[in-house]
């Protein structure tokens, strides 16, 4: 059986609580290694380090943005000759990423990993997926990451971790409670204006507001976007389950992008999130489709997997999904 190295982050939510159970797991598995972050500036010289043991297995006992640091720097720095298959232990506030590719459970997962007597094992339990990879985030070299949000996406984010995190709230619960608390009052004021909602509107308004973007699919010709949400993953789920993707078609990535104001969001609210993939949806507020390269013009911030981001001025930013990632499904 291929070695295996865990990279755990201290600082992810489930490991603050102490890393004792972990450190004696790993101490009972001859073959595995253990480098405890104390950055995730760390990350490439641990990489390089395993690839140099021969470590095959790469675990990674933290949250989304752990994770996107990681495949930043095994695709971006090239440590290994043969990429190593990956292994994401679901410890951080946000789970996204192993939730739907990650170990199931969280350190009992690793102990099945840990357990696992053949590489044929292993095989049975791999996943296969495309990495996306982002140009132009200000002051940075390319980033790795799984899922990409923006407008909207960003400003929920920025509230829930100022107002519903600190309650300690599981991650899923949170994401929704936010998101639900800030639709469900803009929608019973019916859409109204910050002007005639009050400081609690004023602040609902600044989150579900339109950005202007400019979207080039696969080279083709500009669309002019007003964006209350844009998405683009290579998940198969995001939060809660949902799917808010369809249309077929070629391309190695999914995009999404709901207009502001959207038409009729509340009627057409499961359809956009758990429907088939032919969802009958009103054109002029819901675009989604697959691609292989998107350009967008944005001025608006924004997530890599929890991680965020500013463009850099006067220059798009690229999407794209060339590299795939071997994650283990145990």
């Amino acid at each position: 059986m291929a070695k295996t190295g865990v990279i755990t982050n201290p600082r992810s939510q489930k490991n603050k609580q102490g890393l004792d159970q972990l450190s004696k797991m790993l101490a009972d598995a001859p073959q595995a290694r253990h480098a405890v972050l104390d950055s995730v500036a760390d990350i490439p010289e641990i990489l390089a380090d395993f690839a140099r043991q021969e470590i095959g297995i790469v675990a990674i006992a933290g949250g989304d943005g752990t994770v996107q640091a990681t495949l930043t720097a095994l695709l971006g720095h090239r440590p290994y000759e043969i990429q190593p298959h990956l292994a994401v232990v679901p410890c951080g506030m946000t789970n996204m990423i192993a939730n739907d590719i990650g170990l199931r459970g969280n350190l009992s997962g690793l102990g099945r990993l840990l357990g696992k007597a053949d590489d044929d094992e292993l095989d049975s339990a791999t996943l296969t997926r495309r990495v996306l990879r982002l140009e132009n985030a200000h002051g940075k070299d390319p980033q790795y990451g799984m899922f990409f949000g923006g407008a909207a996406i960003y400003r929920a984010i920025i509230a829930c971790r100022a107002k519903v995190h600190p309650l300690k709230i599981k991650a899923d619960t949170a994401a929704a409670v936010t998101l639900a608390g800030i639709l469900g009052g803009w929608l019973l004021r019916g859409g109204r204006s910050h002007e005639d909602a009050g400081d609690d509107g004023e602040a609902t308004q600044k989150i579900l507001s339109g950005d202007r973007i400019e979207v080039a699919f696969d080279n083709q010709a500009a669309l002019e976007l007003n964006s209350l949400v844009i998405l683009a993953t290579t998940l198969e789920r995001l939060v809660l389950g949902s799917r808010p993707f369809w249309n077929g078609g070629e391309g190695h990535f999914r995009f999404t992008s709901i207009a502001y104001p959207p038409e009729r969001i509340f009627r057409y609210a499961w359809r956009l999130l758990y429907g088939k993939e032919n969802r009958s949806l009103p054109s002029d507020s819901y675009l989604s489709r697959r691609a292989d390269r998107i350009a967008l013009t944005m001025d608006c911030p924004f997530t890599l997997d929890g991680e965020l981001f500013e463009p850099e001025p006067g220059k798009p930013v690229i999407l794209t999904a060339d590299d795939q990632a071997k994650f283990l499904r145990i």
